[in-house]
């Protein structure tokens, strides 16, 4: 009986050795592991050419949202600067020499000086010559005028009312 258990434990033990070389060298599992550590290392390499892909991404995004800030400080400085221009030129005074020939209309005195940028309607400016009674005593001649005059001054010279 002893010399039976004995075989029947070295059975056992060179079963489990067969299994353990078995299972180490061709188990499926151990080759899905090779296999895997094979794949690891390559999607490494992989990501990080698409770390790098998209880090150039995020660089060109970034560097065309500050081109695009710049031009658009670009544009606004420009549309300041015309606005200044525009303002200076406003504020600037315009002088023009108003020329009512004989028969002449107050209408065509209001139009010539709106065209002149003297006032900033030549019918309203007819209107005032009426409402104020000034339509009637329109002479002709030539009369220098300019942009800081009111309707009433420039009125006055026109009909010899100083």
């Amino acid at each position: 009986m002893k010399q039976s258990l004995r075989m029947l434990a070295l059975g056992f033990l060179i079963s489990a050795v067969l299994l353990l070389v078995f299972d180490t060298f061709f188990s499926s599992s151990a080759q899905a592991e090779k296999s895997a550590d094979q794949k690891t290392t390559a999607e490494t390499k992989d990501n990080s050419g698409y770390k790098k892909k998209y880090e150039d991404l995020l660089a060109s995004q970034e560097l065309a949202k500050s081109q695009a800030a710049e031009a658009q400080k670009a544009v606004a400085a420009k549309k300041k600067a015309e606005e200044e221009k525009a303002k200076q030129a406003a504020n600037q005074v315009k002088k023009f020499t108003l020329v009512i020939k004989k028969g002449d209309p107050s209408s065509k005195a209001g139009n010539e000086l709106q065209f002149a940028g003297i006032i900033k309607s030549g019918a309203e400016f007819d209107k005032f010559l009426r409402s104020n009674n000034y339509e009637k005593y329109v002479r002709d001649g030539s009369y220098a005028v300019d942009s800081n005059m009111t309707a009433d001054q420039i009125a006055k010279i026109i009909t010899h009312k100083n």
